[in-house]
């Protein structure tokens, strides 16, 4: 029998199993701790039990404790962001009383507007030749005889 089992160990070993045998591995494995911690506590006296139930509930509710903790820090930090959009708001039209402007306000870390200056007034040109017009010879021109 131990023979079988050293066998069947070594077959696991050298090819894994599947997920299905892999769960049933630790579905095992939790109920092997919890029969171990079962029976632990069966030797324990009955003043420990008390007192490893009083610290479980201790732990419990720190657990609860940090987890409020964490949510009103995120809390705050959101309710921070808002603060500062909407200082930005009010800055922004304060502004806008002080100076005619058309630029929306924006976050400090937004570029600011590019400003494009006017157009120049366009001056009228001769009209250009074409490629094919330059390469033409002038009429005047004439050949060599040979």
């Amino acid at each position: 029998m131990l023979l079988l089992l050293l066998a069947a160990s070594v077959v696991a070993a050298h090819h894994p199993p599947s997920v299905e045998g892999r769960l049933s591995l630790l579905e095992a494995r939790q109920m092997l701790d919890s029969q171990q911690i079962w029976t632990l506590r069966s030797e324990l006296p009955p003043e420990a039990l008390k007192a490893l139930g009083d610290v479980q509930l201790h732990v419990q509710h720190d657990q609860e404790q940090e987890d409020k903790v964490r949510e009103l820090t995120e809390t705050v930090q959101q309710l921070q962001q808002r603060l500062i959009a909407l200082e930005l708001v009010l800055a922004g039209q304060a502004d806008k009383a002080a100076v005619e402007s058309t630029r929306i306000a924006v976050a400090p870390m937004q570029l600011k507007p590019l400003e494009v200056p006017a157009r120049p007034v366009a001056r009228k040109s001769p009209p250009k030749k074409s490629a094919a017009q330059q390469r033409k010879q002038p009429k005047n021109r004439t050949r060599a005889a040979d």
